[in-house]
């Protein structure tokens, strides 16, 4: 991992996410990235500076965001620290960023919400995880040790799980963790057998060594409670899910478990997406 971005409006949330990613940032040796939308022109960097002169009130947003950015670089000042601002969409510009200056990774802090506007307008942090394909790291409370010690990963553990889950592993390994591998069975027609269930934890849980390792079917009658349940149950200091894109209206109107995860675990949630590269044709 050499790039860490936090995306940030500078409210205590959103620094909460920022101090874990510094944290980070100093572990892995990385690259701390900072950036902020302001209610400034798109175009702000072609414009004049006669025409920049015309709007005080982008200059003095300007200047204030640069006051807070400096003042992490002092707190910060031990790890090497990237700041930019952009006057368009966060998410489009989060995508955009992680393109540019090949972030590995996302950290953001998420206040949750709840009713509608989880499946029709959604925070930042949802779009981000949402439409953005990088591991993205979400952080509901403050975090004083970033100790990952005791780790949750939740799937179906079908083979299309494999790949997220050793992305999971690379990232955890470096905490040395106690690894739990479990799968939600809500009393569904669409549950698999137990048997099945259990052979295919067993085929994931070969790939945790050399960690310790245990595998858990739970029931509950929903899944992201389920999940939530299981974890606080056992302790965990992290949650990891695999990020399957849903069809917008899929999502409304069954929901994305990922996303519940991320409006209600207490626990952090690491939301593993990427990209796969195409084949090497030879």
């Amino acid at each position: 991992m050499k790039s860490i971005l936090a995306p940030t409006d500078f409210s205590a949330c959103a620094f909460q996410a920022t101090e874990v990613a510094a944290k980070l940032a100093r572990r892995f040796g990385a690259t701390l990235h900072l950036l902020t939308c302001l209610d400034i022109p798109q175009n702000w960097s072609l414009l004049s500076a006669r025409e920049r002169a015309q709007l005080p009130e982008a200059q003095q947003s300007i200047y204030n965001t640069e006051v807070l950015f400096n003042d992490l670089r002092s707190r910060y000042s031990d790890i090497e620290v990237k700041t930019a601002f952009c006057g368009s969409r966060l998410t489009v510009e989060v995508r955009q960023y992680v393109e540019q200056h090949a972030i590995d990774f996302i950290v953001m802090g998420s206040h949750g919400s709840s009713g509608k506007n989880e499946y029709f307008v959604g925070s930042n942090t949802q779009k981000v995880v949402r439409q953005v394909h990088r591991p993205t790291l979400v952080i509901k409370d403050p975090i004083e040790e970033v100790n990952f010690d005791k780790v949750v990963f939740a799937s179906s553990f079908h083979e299309n799980e494999r790949e997220p889950f050793l992305k999971f592993k690379d990232f955890v390994k470096h905490f040395v963790p106690e690894v739990h591998l479990v799968e939600i069975h809500t009393s569904s027609l669409l549950d698999p057998p137990y048997f099945l269930s259990h052979e295919a934890m067993e085929e994931f849980r070969s790939l945790c060594a050399p960690f310790r390792c245990e595998t858990h079917i739970h029931r509950n009658f929903n899944v992201e409670r389920g999940i939530r349940a299981f974890a606080e149950e056992v302790g965990a200091k992290l949650i990891g899910i695999s990020n399957h894109h849903r069809h917008p209206l899929k999502r409304m109107l069954i929901g994305s478990n990922v996303e519940a995860l991320i409006n209600h675990s207490s626990i952090p949630v690491l939301s593993i997406d990427f990209e796969k590269q195409p084949a090497t044709v030879k």
